[in-house]
Formats: structure tokens, sequence, C-alpha cells
């Protein structure tokens, strides 16, 4: 379970029960997607309670004069109850009424608009007009809002929008805020890549930390050829950089989101990152190894260990050192699913020898269920890594 996602969709469902964000932390361990369907379970049982009344509402504002039905939202309705009825009519009216509405006011009906039925909406707005609501909710902080509409926006608009905003660590909160996941991919795209190259700065900022989760929340939200990419052009701005994103990551405990796109890298970025000194500390090891362990990501450990020079094995074996005995039927499963036996012996023959033992045991137990020529390979391999239990257990 990703844990960047599960604190995103805490914040959501806080915002939208109107509660601080503590008082529902003790959902932290449902999934993402659960919370998610929550929210919006609670959105459309809000507004279907009362939809009979918001549609004759809607029936109303639908037929009256277009300056008659801005008179009655801005003066009568305001801005909560016309969030409400604009949902029942239809996209071409509201953005009619919209046009002579002051940015404040669309800004205070945008936070509780559903953006589901949104699309049309904003696409029917006037870019200038989208670009001051915009600004607004900017200048009260409102990142939330802003980030559940600018997956619907145009390009065009994106690119505006994000010319009205100075500051990275601005654009990368409301990224954090998207609704639709499947979307930043593309924003990122639309994004210039100097803003792009700004934003992954701020990991190197202290007094940006709070902003770091959130820009480690970007890389792992994305898919996997996006997260290639990003991490390709985080190498591409030197060491220091990735010697901050794995601090950041240990810091804050965010290993088993870190560990899945280190894994997607592209080879010599990964052959990079996997061989850096600050990723062999004994504690940030250990610390990945507990996350690799806890979330099952033995498979993306095992890839990532295949790259790694003898220190960078030595850290893991010492590392295996301190974890559950358990721990070795893990690495066996997860060898035989990647075809990883050659790497995962070479770090077992680092432990202790009465680890080279568990081995032997573990491994016996797969005998009924390899095939000759893998449990052969396997063989082979404990004698080439001097594995000194003997052999014949597997036999």
């Amino acid at each position: 379970m990703s844990l960047l996602a599960a604190q995103a969709e805490l914040h959501k469902l806080a915002d939208k029960l109107d509660v601080p964000v503590d008082e529902i932390r003790f959902l932290t361990d449902i999934p993402p997607e659960a919370l998610r369907h929550l929210r919006t379970a609670l959105t459309d049982r809000v507004f279907d309670q009362q939809r009979p009344l918001f549609r004759w509402f809607a029936a109303w504002v639908r037929w009256f004069p277009v300056l008659l039905s801005v008179l009655l939202v801005r003066f009568w309705i305001g801005a909560t109850l016309a969030t409400r009825v604009a949902s029942e009519l239809p996209a071409w009216r509201v953005a009619d009424i919209a046009k002579h509405l002051s940015a404040e006011f669309m800004a205070d009906v945008a936070m509780g608009f559903d953006p589901r039925v949104a699309r049309e909406l904003v696409r029917l707005l006037p870019v200038a007009q989208i670009v001051e609501i915009s600004e607004v909710l900017l200048k009260r902080r409102d990142f939330m809002t802003m980030g559940r509409f600018v997956g619907l926006l145009p390009d065009q608009v994106v690119r505006e929008v994000a010319a009205s905003i100075e500051d990275e660590g601005d654009l990368l909160e409301i990224v954090f805020n998207v609704e639709s996941r499947e979307r930043i991919d593309h924003l990122v795209h639309v994004l210039p890549p100097e803003r792009i190259r700004l934003t992954i700065l701020i990991v190197c900022d202290v007094s940006k930390r709070l902003l770091w989760p959130k820009l480690l929340a970007l890389v792992t939200n994305v898919s996997d050829s996006m997260k290639r990419e990003l991490g390709d052009f985080a190498a591409s701005q030197g060491e220091d950089v990735l010697e901050a994103i794995i601090r950041a990551a240990d810091e804050d405990g965010l290993w088993e989101d870190i560990l899945p796109v280190v894994a997607c890298l592209s080879l010599p970025v990964q052959q990079r990152v996997v061989n850096l000194p600050a990723l062999h500390a004994p504690l940030v090891m250990q610390h990945i190894l507990d996350a690799a362990n806890r979330e099952e990501l033995w498979t993306d450990m095992l890839t990532l260990a295949a790259n790694m020079n003898d220190a960078g094995r030595d850290a893991v074996a010492d590392a295996m050192t301190w974890v559950d005995d358990s721990v070795l039927e893990r690495v066996a499963y997860a060898a035989l699913l990647r075809a990883q036996w050659g790497t995962a012996l070479d770090v077992v023959r680092r432990l202790p020898v009465e680890w080279h033992e568990r081995c032997v045991q573990v491994l016996a137990k797969y005998t009924d269920t390899l095939d000759p020529e893998t449990a052969n390979q396997i063989r082979s391999d404990l004698a080439l890594y001097g594995i000194t239990q003997p052999v014949s257990q597997l036999a």
C-alpha cells in the first residue's frame, strides 16, 4: 500500500468532513482506493439528500434571463446553494451565468463543486476567467480545490495557469492534490522542463522540508514509464539530488513507495542509485529491508541488489542479520518469481554460517516444486558461493 497516496486521501477526506486530519488518522491503514470511494460516496450522499429541491431551483434558474439569474445567484442563493444548483443545470447555462460572476464568488463555488460534472463547464469558461479564479484560490492557499480541477483543464489553459504561479512549491502542492492520478503523467509533459527541474530541486532545499514527501508522491503516483523519465531527469541533476532524495525517503519512512520507483529506473541510473554510499548506510539499509519485508517488496529488492556492487550487497547482508528468520522464506519466493537465485545466494553467502544452514533448509522445501534445470542451477550456485551446508539436502 502506498503510504503517500493514503496520506493524500486522508487529507481530502478530512476536508470533505470538515475536521482536522488528526481526527481521522485511525484510517491510515485503509487502502487509498477505499478512502477515495468513501469520500465519493459521502459526496453523492450529501448531494442526493435534497436533490429534488435543487432541481426545482435549477428549473427556475434555467429559464430566467441571464442577468436575472446572476442577481438571483449572487444575492439570494449564495455560493453554497449555487454549487448544488449548478450541478443540476446544463454546462452551457452555468457558463453563461458564471461569466458575469466575480472570480472570488466562482472560487467559493469551486470549493464545493463536484469535478465529475465540471468537465464540460471548464471548457466553456474563458481562459482569462479560469486564470483569475486560480489566482484567488492560490491566494487562499486552497491547493486542494485547484488540484481537483486542474486535471480537467485543456493543455493551453494549464500552461496559462502554471505561468501565473511563480513558486514551484505551489505547483507541487497542486499536483499532489490532483484528483485524477492518471492525468499527472500528462500534466508533467505539459509543464516546461525547467519548471520540472526546479520542482525536483526542492528536495535539496531545507527551507521547503515539508514539501519533500509531496515531491516523492509526484514520483510515485505516475506510470512506470514516467517514473523512469523523472528518475533519469533527477539523476541528470547530479548525485547531490539523488542523495537528497534518499535522505528524504528515509527520514519520512517512505521506502515502501520509493523501492518500486527505483526498480523502474533505466539500468544506468538504477546502477548509480543503488551504489550510492548514502543508500548503504546501515540504518538506511535496515529501513529499506524493513519496508521490503513489511510490504512484500522482495522482488523489487532483488532487482536492485542485482545491480549492487560488493559494498552494496555487504550492506544488504549486514542488515539482514537483524530481521526475522522468516525473511529467507520471502527472499526465496522472490528469487523464484524473478529467477534471481544467483543474486539472492550471493547475499546469503555474506551472512554468518548459521544463516547458510537456514538458507539450505528453506530451499529444500522447494525441491518438489522446481523443475530439474532450476534445481540443478541452485545446487551449482550454492557450490559457487561456498554455502557450506551439504548440497545433498536439496537432492
